[in-house]
């Protein structure tokens, strides 16, 4: 069976995206509006912000506590003082439950707790591990609310996309610094979650005209970008309705793509599982949104995008439907479905950090193909010379048009060589490794499998020389 896709990582709108696109040759290439209002400001937006993680210690002045309070003193400030703010707290809590300090020790750490809190929280946020930092900033709220841990909460939230939850933070958060316009951006995507697409434009619209500000650092063609897409979302969103299913919300246009519905969610659903249960990939812990557009919609809806996406993954799986669902090829829709879901669950388990172009479109062309006839691989009539090395790192955006579709090709190739040289479980080894604060490069990529990057493009250059294709057969 011919697959007409391919894909592209392309950035789009202040984060990266990834669009699915048609090609040649086998494989080769909503609305729950809350009832609580946003704090959408009439005034003006100021660049800037509270400094989220920056807390500090204090030390007592002189006397009064025991060398065994001192010396426990000294321990964690010591620590906190080098940056190791999870050890600071480690020590404070199990000084805390000792029996053997002074009621004015006890007093001073008291004080302490919140940056010592706040601090660690922070600290796991940006190793990806909310789950601990939420655990610790909550607790500093409950000491006393202060700005720093209402923010990070808010930002754990958003990204374990617990929308609600994140709500909640970013209300109190920006009642009380209106001027963050880094979370004011963030709060556009709670607010389209919400189908609150008025007020995510009218924040977008005020970050557009600070941008313009002599000596803003924002960046205003992505904003505008944004801003363009949101507006386009807005006039979709009064067609639209939305049903959910275990790990998926999808959002379609009433009365022209129902006929689809139960097909995409059963389609997912089953995806989810073959990648979990084939390649270890976990389950999302909260639903994934799936957006159906009208085709002739997708591009004022995804500003920035190209033109012959037919897919694109942003935070959002987005897809265009043809006008007529009947029209809609469906084993098409489902490599294209299967292939943003990889990006999607790939985002989850790395915090949404960027992967190797190679990489990321190589692994969501082979696994949107897994078990299907599209599995095959064709070589082009003319197959042309491997790419340099360096021509897949980076955004497949800077290469020219045919040295692009080559670079899906034979990112897709890679793969294959990979799965030739260590066996069907590479993939498996390399994806169950991910997590939050794995490196990323290449090299570190192939570790677990016992491999570099050099190797698999020398191996995967030779292959293709010879026009052979990989296999582990």
């Amino acid at each position: 069976m011919r697959l007409k896709l391919l894909a592209l990582a392309m950035g789009v709108a202040g984060g990266i995206a990834y669009a699915t696109w048609p090609g040649h040759g086998e494989c080769a290439g909503e609305s729950c509006a809350s009832s609580v209002q946003a704090p959408v400001s009439s005034q003006p937006v100021t660049e800037g912000g509270a400094d989220a993680a920056q807390k500090t210690m204090t030390l007592p002045a002189a006397g009064g506590m025991s060398p065994t309070d001192e010396a426990a003193m000294k321990r964690i400030y010591a620590a906190f003082a080098t940056g190791d703010f999870v050890g600071a707290l480690t020590q404070a809590d199990s000084a805390t439950s000792a029996a053997d300090f002074s009621a004015e020790f006890r007093k001073w750490l008291g004080q302490q707790m919140p940056s010592l809190l706040i601090s660690a929280g922070w600290a796991k946020l940006r190793l990806g591990d909310c789950d601990q930092g939420i655990d610790w900033l909550r607790r500093a709220v409950a000491i006393e609310p202060v700005a720093a841990a209402v923010k990070g909460l808010a930002v754990c939230y958003y990204k374990q996309k617990h929308m609600m939850q994140a709500r909640e933070y970013f209300l109190t958060y920006l009642a009380e610094q209106p001027s963050d316009s880094e979370m004011l951006l963030l709060y556009t995507d709670v607010l389209e979650s919400e189908g609150r697409f008025t007020d995510a434009v009218e924040i977008l619209k005020q970050l557009v005209a600070l941008a313009d500000k002599p000596g803003s650092t924002l960046d205003k063609a992505s904003l505008t970008q944004r801003l363009t897409s949101m507006q386009g979302r807005e006039r979709e969103s009064s067609s639209m309705q939305t049903e959910a299913s275990r790990n998926f919300r999808l959002t379609f246009r009433s009365g022209d793509h129902e006929d689809l519905v139960a097909f995409v969610m059963q389609a997912l659903e089953d995806a989810v599982d073959e990648y979990h249960e084939s390649y270890g990939l976990p389950a999302p812990q909260s639903p994934i949104e799936v957006v159906m557009y009208p085709s002739n919609a997708f591009q004022s809806v995804t500003a920035g995008g190209p033109s012959w996406a037919e897919g694109l993954y942003d935070g959002r799986i987005r897809i265009p439907v043809r006008q007529a669902p009947q029209t809609t090829d469906r084993a098409d829709l489902d490599v294209v479905l299967r292939h943003e879901l990889v990006h999607a669950l790939l985002a989850l388990v790395n915090d949404s950090r960027s992967l190797p172009s190679w990489f990321s479109e190589g692994i969501a062309q082979r696994l949107s193909c897994a078990n299907r006839a599209c599995s095959g691989f064709q070589f082009p009539p003319t197959a042309g010379g491997f790419l340099p090395q360096d021509s897949f790192i980076t955004s497949y955006l800077a290469l020219s048009a045919v040295n692009a579709g080559r670079a899906y090709q034979q990112s897709l190739f890679m793969v294959m060589a990979i799965e030739a040289l260590k066996g069907e479980q590479a993939l498996r080894q390399i994806l169950t490794n991910l997590t939050t604060n794995s490196d990323l490069s290449s090299d570190g990529l192939m570790a677990p499998i016992g491999l570099n990057f050099s190797a698999v493009y020398s191996a995967s250059s030779d292959y293709w020389k010879r026009r052979q294709v990989p296999s582990s057969r």
